[in-house]
């Protein structure tokens, strides 16, 4: 794995955090099925902030993006359905977000949020405006979306875990397809997290082997008559199955897409780490009382 602090060059290094993803993660590992009791909220803002610092004195970026998800997204409105399987949001979790944002505007840190869109679209977006600001760079994505490893490249990292760096080769590992084509894969196979069902009829074996010698959905409808040449069997099903389901393909395609092309109205300079941050955290975990 070839990081920042190898012998390659970078001049930048980039933290663009989901922020909802560590929110969930630092909320729930205390206050999971907590029945009875009340609700530890410092101790989870503890969590939160300890995952990122961890995170940060590992990797040293220098730059940090908090990004926020909006209620409403443009998904939702082309697909009912899409994330309607997630358990409502709890009152106390609300609670918390608020209370993150709270402190995130205490020690001087503005969050970015954009209406109608989420987290994911800001980041990818934010990708495309730091790369169109600065020559050489590396960005490490934190969160626990595998969503995101559609992004991955050669200087763009997933990662999740503090020693867990997830990278091209990892995603072809993980998933049997490179980065470019994690899309289309989930647009076949569906996603139950996001409620995306997929196409029915396709196995995940048929659909590696579709992908990788046909290329991405776009080329794959262009060349449906080529699947007979392909090692897979009952082609002839799987053929009117995809062609009978063009528009849902298509459909799941749009939803899992992340768009890099939104208007993101910051400077990116604003952003850069101050070096009193983390102790302006550390003296606020340690006095500031909610």
């Amino acid at each position: 794995k070839v990081y920042h602090n190898d012998k390659n060059i970078f001049k930048e290094v980039f933290f663009l955090i989901d922020a909802h993803s560590y929110i969930y993660k630092s909320f729930y590992v205390i206050n999971y099925l907590c029945y009875g009791r009340e609700i530890n909220y410092r101790k989870s803002l503890y969590i939160f902030f300890n995952m990122i610092y961890s995170r940060y004195i590992y990797l040293n970026p220098n730059f940090i993006f908090f990004v926020f998800d909006s209620k409403c997204n443009f998904r939702k409105k082309i697909y009912t359905y899409y994330k309607s399987n997630r358990k409502k949001i709890s009152v106390h979790l609300l609670q918390y977000i608020k209370i993150i944002k709270c402190f995130l505007k205490r020690i001087g840190i503005d969050i970015i949020y954009l209406k109608g869109f989420e987290a994911d679209d800001i980041i990818g977006s934010l990708i495309f405006k730091i790369k169109n600001h600065f020559k050489k760079t590396v960005i490490y994505i934190i969160s626990y979306d595998k969503d995101f490893t559609q992004l991955v490249n050669n200087d763009i990292f997933l990662i999740a875990n503090k020693n867990n760096i997830i990278n091209i080769i990892d995603v072809k590992k993980i998933y049997g397809v490179y980065p470019y084509l994690i899309k289309d894969f989930f647009a076949l196979k569906g996603d139950r997290s996001d409620n995306i069902p997929g196409i029915k009829g396709l196995n995940t074996k048929d659909i590696l082997i579709i992908l990788n010698n046909l290329g991405n959905i776009f080329y794959i409808y262009k060349n449906l008559n080529n699947l007979k040449y392909l090692n897979i069997k009952n082609s002839t099903n799987i053929y009117l199955t995809l062609k009978e389901n063009k528009n849902f393909v298509f459909l799941w395609y749009t939803l899992i897409n992340i768009r890099t092309d939104l208007d993101i109205p910051i400077k990116i300079n604003q952003y850069k780490i101050n070096t009193l941050l983390f102790k302006k955290i550390n003296l606020y975990l340690k006095y500031f009382k909610y």
